[in-house]
């Protein structure tokens, strides 16, 4: 019985969608640089992790999902990282507005397709995340 209720929730929550206001404005050039270096620095210390697994030898159950989702999250930074750095080169006219709110974007060339391409970063988020459950749930299972 608790099963059908999560799914039939999910299945209403999924089937009527309102605005996800998942936008993200950085302040001015500085918010912007702020922002990738961020994005390098999380880069960096997930290459670190990584190395230090790799160095430890550790193959035990669930760290190669582990591993699976912190390679996942490196595509991801350098992803959006090169999504941020394009966007600067985008014109304000590519963007289609509606009521005042950014509702899509024209694809006139190869560099607004690969600028497209880049704010599809939940393709690689969402199975880095799964990667992620089924390392906890493997290590949980042999704790």
């Amino acid at each position: 019985m608790p099963i059908f209720f999560y799914l039939a929730a999910a299945v209403i929550l999924l089937a009527r969608p309102s605005s996800a206001l998942a936008l993200q404005a950085h302040g001015g050039a500085e918010g912007l640089v702020a922002h990738q270096i961020g994005h390098l620095l999380f880069t960096l210390a997930i290459a670190y992790l990584l190395y230090e697994i790799h160095k430890s030898r550790i193959e035990n159950h669930g760290w190669r999902e582990f591993k699976y989702f912190l390679w996942l999250l490196i595509c991801w930074n350098l992803l959006t990282f090169t999504g941020h750095w394009m966007r600067e080169f985008v014109g304000p006219g590519k963007f289609v507005m509606a009521d005042g709110r950014l509702a899509g974007m024209s694809v006139d060339g190869a560099w607004d397709f690969l600028f497209y391409l880049t704010r599809l970063d939940h393709l690689l988020l969402v199975p880095a995340f799964f990667m992620l459950f089924l390392a906890l749930r493997e290590w949980r299972r042999r704790s």
